[in-house]
């Protein structure tokens, strides 16, 4: 936890149980979500699940690190699901829809490394 102290984030309460050892942490303050440090975590093996609201020059984004692979994906503001860009005929942007299903997936890897119940994922 002290690695994610150290860019600003703070322990709050979650408002339901989390799993043993696992920490809910919270940075309001947050320049670019801080997604280069996160990636960099990433990099050295933390696993996390995270998201950050849009700022001046950047969107809302969804973020999870399973240990191995790191994914950040677009999201909208107060969604807790990633969102996939759809064009002026209708279809929808490939790679950013194969983007959000290896975020899933790595998002199911975290959560089963960090001790989620199955139902929980």
């Amino acid at each position: 936890m002290a690695a994610f102290e150290e860019l600003g984030f703070g322990e709050q309460e979650y408002w339901k149980g989390l799993p043993e050892g696992v920490s809910f942490l919270v940075d309001e303050e947050a320049n670019y979500g801080n997604s280069s440090s996160l990636r960099e975590l990433a990099e050295k093996g933390y696993v996390f699940i995270a998201q950050h609201d849009a700022g001046g020059d950047y969107d809302a984004g969804r973020l999870v690190s399973d240990g191995k692979t790191f994914r950040e994906v677009d999201a909208m503001v107060h969604e807790p699901r990633p969102c996939v860009a759809v064009d002026a005929n209708g279809f929808v942007d490939k790679k950013q829809l194969l983007a959000v299903r290896k975020y899933w997936r790595a998002v199911a890897r975290a959560k089963q490394k960090l001790g989620f119940a199955q139902e929980e994922m």
